[in-house]
């Protein structure tokens, strides 16, 4: 229990908190699987994914197909469905092969882990890496009528003893955890204690959906798992599209454009053994096996103007899946066991509760207090993308000294608060930095986050604290939510977070 500032001891208040911490071993760790298509902009969400193994427990990398990358089943097989990239059978489809993570990604990360444990001993190692590299379901399109040996490693976590959530990342088809789950039906369908291990399944498993890439969710996961907690982060592609898609991303736009210009993203990203495997706009590279993977040409571009806006070379291409992990992020804002709260990866709602399926809220109020569509992912842009570049710092850099590191940021009461309307309150801070870095903390109010309606003023006091008085007009029961953020300047500035919900008694 952390020490009571004197202010709201003397009020009477209850109050608590929860900050950002490195965790002390991975069982504590979020406990996830990825399972991935491996077109070009899942290599590059796996090169941003990786950086952050020391914070997330990754108990799985499996190959999935999608309705855009399929393998064939090498029987001369043809598969066709309707409204594809195709209108006649194939025998595959893009396919990029089962070895790509394995000898490539990882070779590169191998050649810089010593550097990454030097800023984290909780970096997995390569030989780790490699043991959790499955295949799973990739013949066709959405199948799932045999199991894998992809299909029986989630079916395996699934049942084992590990009671942590499984956030289950789905960035191409979901038909390799249906197929697991299927796995279970058949085996367990039957016996007595059926219903308990299918409440229990449906509690410990939660989907991170990309966007659903086959038919998988819908024609099995949701009409014979509805308990089972799926969240779909879709809407948040419209930030990390494919630029040809979007034209020139101008829903990026403003001040934080520069994170996506080939000048930031060559400087700062495809760098060193690791990170120049980054896919980016005309930086020659290719996925084996997808014939459709034309961005790093320069002959492609130069003839399709009519199509995509004129882009600089190594611009940001595309990155569609960072959409999924970033809730479970370790901020000091993520809690990914309630959706409704805000983090790099957005605040959503409750779309359906049988089947349970969220999706991102669409509009928050942005700092003019206008709504302002995706706000709730894109105005985490900066952070994000700073977090991303210094981590690749870390892969160059085998000295501790000459990189940056997140700043801790606390709230040194609780993670609630309660009192009367027209109570003031004084809200403390602890603020440190790995590298004695100057640290700039803000407080401020997620508006959405809280039910009371309208905006609180708060004071900004010296030592980073605050102080804040329940409006006169607030009724029992709203909550308001308050957040501490602290940046420091380092060359890559590093921001992380604490939150403290003051509820009106």
């Amino acid at each position: 229990m952390r020490v009571l500032s004197s202010s709201l001891c003397a009020l009477g208040l209850l109050v608590s908190a929860t900050a950002y911490q490195s965790y002390p071993d991975r069982s504590s760790m979020p406990r996830t699987v990825v399972t991935t298509d491996l077109e070009q902009d899942d290599l590059a969400s796996l090169i941003r994914y990786l950086l952050y193994t020391n914070e997330l427990d990754t108990q799985g990398i499996i190959y999935t197909s999608s309705r855009f990358h399929w393998a064939g089943d090498g029987n001369g097989t043809k598969f066709f469905l309707e409204d594809r990239e195709y209108d006649t059978p194939q025998w595959n489809w893009r396919w990029t092969g089962t070895r790509t993570v394995q000898d490539i990604v990882l070779k590169a990360y191998a050649e810089v882990w010593p550097n990454l444990n030097v800023h984290d001993p909780f970096y997995p190692t390569p030989d780790e890496l490699l043991s959790i590299v499955k295949i799973g379901n990739v013949d066709f399109e959405g199948e799932m009528e045999k199991d894998t040996e992809g299909s029986d490693f989630i079916r395996d976590l699934l049942l084992d003893d590990d009671d942590r959530t499984l956030y289950l990342q789905a960035w191409g088809g979901t038909n390799v955890i249906a197929r697991a789950l299927k796995s279970i039906e058949d085996e367990h369908s039957s016996t007595g204690g059926w219903n308990n291990t299918k409440a229990a399944i449906s509690r410990k498993a939660v989907i991170l959906a990309s966007g659903f890439q086959d038919t998988t969710y819908a024609d099995y996961i949701a009409p014979n798992w509805p308990a089972l907690r799926v969240e779909d982060f879709s809407t948040a592609y419209k930030l990390w599209a494919y630029n040809c898609e979007r034209g020139q991303g101008n829903v990026r736009g403003g001040k934080e454009n520069v994170y996506f210009t080939g000048n930031w993203t060559k400087a700062n990203i495809q760098k060193g053994p690791y990170g120049s495997l980054y896919r980016s706009w005309l930086d020659n590279q290719r996925m084996p096996g997808d014939a459709l993977d034309v961005f790093g040409n320069l002959s492609w571009y130069e003839n399709s103007k009519q199509t995509c806006q004129p882009l600089e070379p190594y611009a940001f291409l595309s990155e569609g899946d960072n959409v999924v992990f970033n809730p479970i992020l370790n901020t000091g804002l993520q809690d990914p066991s309630n959706p409704t709260l805000g983090s790099w990866g957005g605040r959503a709602k409750q779309n359906s509760s049988s089947p349970d399926l969220w999706v991102l809220v669409d509009s928050e109020k942005n700092s003019t207090g206008s709504e302002d569509a995706g706000y709730t992912y894109t105005r985490w842009i900066a952070p994000v993308q700073n977090d991303f570049a210094a981590r690749m710092q870390w892969t160059l850099e085998a000295n501790y000294t000459r990189a940056n590191h997140a700043p801790t940021v606390q709230i040194a009461n609780e993670t609630s608060v309660q009192g009367k309307a027209g109570t003031t309150i004084d809200l403390a801070a602890e603020v440190n930095d790995p590298d004695n870095d100057t640290v700039q903390t803000s407080w401020w109010q997620y508006l959405e986050e809280g039910t009371y309606p309208r905006s609180v003023a708060i004071t900004e006091l010296e030592n980073h604290g605050a102080r804040m008085t329940i409006p006169e007009d607030a009724e029992e029961g709203d909550t308001i939510s308050i957040v501490l953020q602290g940046t420091d300047d380092g060359e890559f500035p590093l921001t992380r977070y604490d939150r403290v919900v003051v509820t009106v008694v």
